[in-house]
């Protein structure tokens, strides 16, 4: 996999779907490489990730300023409804990328198997069925 994607422009995105061990193999060459443009889909949800986090954090609502706590063990999804949000979502593994949502503030806790590194490091918007908060609070665009 290294010797065949080896040569591509940095900035070439670079797409990949298919089994978990070929997806694990295509991302650690891709790293390898330094592409930071990495694309992939997965089937289900990448094993070594979990919906939920230990330890609650606050999301501020952008639109209206509400403010909704996340307590340890729920997922950032399962607040927002309970709250009476109409999130769009669908897989609630992080795979479909339906529930992206734009990030104004904060550091989310990236779970998903939908974003690059180079998404996730901006920090620009986050799955909200998986991925959670590294801090205390996150202002989102909802």
């Amino acid at each position: 996999m290294k010797a065949m994607l080896a040569g591509q422009d940095a900035q070439t995105h670079l797409y990949c779907c298919g089994p978990g061990p070929m997806l694990n193999a295509f991302e650690a060459a891709c790293e390898a490489h330094g592409y930071p443009n990495v694309h992939i889909e997965r089937f289900a949800a990448d094993p070594s990730t979990e919906s939920v986090q230990e330890g609650e954090y606050v999301v501020q609502l952008s639109r209206t300023g509400s403010l909704v706590k996340v307590p340890s063990g729920k997922s950032l999804l399962d607040a927002l409804l309970e709250a009476g949000l109409d999130v769009e979502h669908s897989c609630r593994e992080g795979v479909c990328g339906s529930c992206e949502t734009a990030v104004l503030e904060g550091c989310p806790d990236h779970r998903d198997s939908v974003l690059s590194n180079s998404e996730r490091a901006s920090n620009k918007t986050m799955m909200v069925c998986v991925s959670g908060c590294k801090g205390s609070r996150l202002v989102l665009d909802l």
